[in-house]
């Protein structure tokens, strides 16, 4: 007799089946709830294959347009990090100083004091070099006695035979009143030779420590020059944080005091050139170079020529550089500009871009020559000046490296700068009849002072400086609104959309499979007891219609898995509903008598659950803000 076959008890699914099963059914259920345009028609069942196509590919074209139009966003801002506009506030002119002056006489030596050297001598070779001789450019030069073993230090040669300043400057002026030119200027060794300086910094502002006393490109006559008057007190300044609150009565670097030739600098110099031994130039006569009181340019690649026998007129247009502080975070490379407490010197102690190529020019010619000129700074301890018999290798390293070059593309302007634009005007001077009267004057005849006088005015044009601003082209928040405006008007992206994408993908499997379900199934029950009598039938209502839902989840899975599902899935609802059930009786007698009780502990229990929501959008709109914010920069 044949038995009847038992019935098999279903195979239990496995974890991983479960798994996928769960995730099909939260993917469905995040695409009805997301507030994304589109997403909700791809779950629709009231639509075809066809239809759900067609917001697909919708989908998906706005996401391509998408990432290409804030691809071209990103783009400009990291081709063009900084924008440079005009500054919304004018700045008087009576807060910045004069221009730093130097005035440099054309001729190398003086001929009274060169004449005795002889060709073949020591002096000598240093002259050809001081003449621009082409005899450096000639290698077999440096095998000569007087090249060979020349030890001869060229500064302190430039200082001992060039024009003194007392000789160069005739008579000065400031703001129309009669001054004592050795008062307003001081000497400078400069790659011109030797020069007059006004309004530069004092050394002791300008250099670091040892190297005040070590440079010879500040080398003073006397120590009375190093004061500059009785009552003059050299001050601090830069252009980023200007002039201190508390000023003494004289100072210098000198403010100005209004606009015009009245209000100005005006000197009368003597280029003396009967005393002419060579020039650096064609013919006779000065250079003339304006910068800021911090900056130690190189006069002979920037230096303005002024005739001899002329009135020259300077009139300056000062241009002041600013930076918002938001330009900060953006790389130095990017911004191409440098704070003065970005980057510190070895040499000088503020930073400019001339600064930072002497810099670098010196720590190039000292690592091919071991030495460096006299007119570059010493950026080493142990660094040495090159006498006669290095400038072979000073000047073959210059032609064949170029490295001016290099050190220009290294060094960056400084983010707040002050520079002066001048137009120069010149007429011939007419006999006896000068801005600035001299007894000297009135002695020479006229042909000397056409052959000999220059008078230079220096004065500034208007009183008010419209400032360049340099600020960033596109912000964290100009990003982030033309971001977000993009994303909400193709897709309806928003910080909430970023909050349910966390929750459906993160904290919703975390509440399912790890939070314990008898904890989840007591804290039910207690919303129920806890809810007054009406909430009773529609929680109960709400967990019939998720019975519901999981009756057409399996569909996506194998069929042996459907039935377990199911029966586990009724016998759970089935008791649920029984403990539910009788949970709601006790509660509505509960409330009956408690009715107030009972209400106050369901609205705490419902704010509770908006604040726990409320604190995961905000938490994840934070995060989504500092990841943008990080990717920005």
């Amino acid at each position: 007799m044949a038995h009847p076959q038992e019935q098999q008890p279903p195979r239990k699914p496995k974890r991983r089946e479960q798994l996928e099963v769960y995730c099909l059914g939260n993917l469905k259920k995040y695409l009805q709830e997301t507030t994304l345009h589109g997403l909700k028609y791809l779950v629709d069942n009231s639509l075809n294959g066809w239809e759900k196509l067609f917001f697909l590919a919708a989908f998906v074209i706005c996401c391509i347009t998408v990432i290409h139009l804030i691809s071209n966003i990103y783009a400009k801002w990291e081709s063009t990090p900084v924008i440079i506009g005009i500054s919304p506030h004018p700045t008087p002119i009576l807060k910045i100083p004069l221009p730093a002056l130097t005035l440099c006489n054309m001729n190398q030596a003086m001929y009274s004091k060169v004449a005795n050297y002889t060709k073949g001598s020591r002096e000598y070779a240093a002259l050809q070099y001081l003449c621009h001789s082409d005899i450096f450019n000639d290698p077999q030069t440096q095998n000569l006695e007087e090249f060979k073993n020349n030890s001869l230090e060229l500064a302190e040669f430039i200082i001992a035979h060039s024009q003194p300043c007392s000789r160069m400057l005739v008579a000065c002026q400031l703001s129309s009143v009669d001054v004592n030119c050795s008062e307003l200027f001081r000497e400078v060794v400069t790659d011109e030779g030797l020069c007059c300086a006004f309004n530069t910094l004092h050394p002791r502002f300008l250099y670091k420590g040892k190297s005040v006393e070590r440079s010879i490109t500040d080398n003073y006559r006397t120590l009375n020059d190093l004061i500059h008057g009785p009552d003059l007190v050299p001050i601090d300044w830069n252009p980023e944080t200007g002039y201190p609150t508390k000023l003494p009565p004289k100072y210098y670097p000198r403010p100005t005091y209004g606009t015009g030739i009245s209000l100005g600098v005006s000197v009368m110099l003597n280029a003396d050139v009967d005393e002419y031994y060579c020039s650096s130039s064609s013919g006779a006569g000065f250079k003339v170079n304006l910068g800021s009181p911090v900056d130690r340019p190189l006069i002979s690649e920037g230096g303005v020529a002024v005739p001899l026998g002329s009135e020259t007129r300077f009139r300056i247009d000062a241009q002041l550089t600013e930076s918002s502080p938001a330009i900060r975070s953006i790389n130095r490379r990017r911004r191409r500009c440098v704070f003065l407490d970005e980057q510190q010197l070895v040499f000088y102690r503020y930073y400019t871009k001339t600064h930072c190529e002497n810099e670098c020019l010196s720590a190039f010619l000292i690592e091919h020559c071991g030495c460096i000129p006299y007119y570059l700074p010493v950026i080493y301890d142990n660094a040495t000046f090159c006498n006669i018999s290095r400038l072979f290798c000073i000047e073959k390293a210059k032609l064949t490296q170029n490295p001016a070059g290099r050190c220009m593309s290294r060094c960056h302007t400084p983010c707040v700068d002050l520079t002066f634009m001048p137009d120069a005007f010149s007429s011939p001077l007419a006999m006896h009849n000068y801005t600035i009267q001299s007894e000297i004057l009135t002695n020479l005849p006229k042909e000397e002072v056409q052959r000999n006088i220059a008078v230079i005015h220096f004065y500034y044009r208007e009183s008010v400086i419209n400032a360049e601003l340099k600020n960033v082209y596109i912000g964290f928040t100009e990003f982030l609104s033309n971001t977000g405006g993009i994303l909400g008007l193709f897709m309806g992206f928003s910080f909430i959309s970023i909050a349910e994408i966390v929750y459906f993908s993160l904290l919703r499997p975390i509440f399912k499979f790890v939070v314990p379900e008898k904890d989840r199934n007591s804290a039910v029950i207690t919303q129920v007891r806890a809810a007054p009598k009406h909430r009773h039938q529609q929680i109960i209502k709400a967990l019939k219609d998720e019975e519901d839902d999981d009756e057409e989840e399996p569909e996506q899975a194998d069929t042996y898995n459907n039935s377990s599902n199911n029966n586990n899935n009724k016998n759970y609802r089935n008791a649920l509903g029984k403990q539910l059930s009788s949970a709601a009786a006790v509660a509505a007698s509960h409330h009956h008598h408690h009715p107030h009780q009972q209400l106050d502990s369901w609205l705490h229990e419902y704010l509770n659950t908006c604040v726990t929501t409320a604190n995961i959008a905000v938490a994840a709109a934070v995060l989504a803000l500092t990841f943008i914010k990080v990717a920005c920069e």
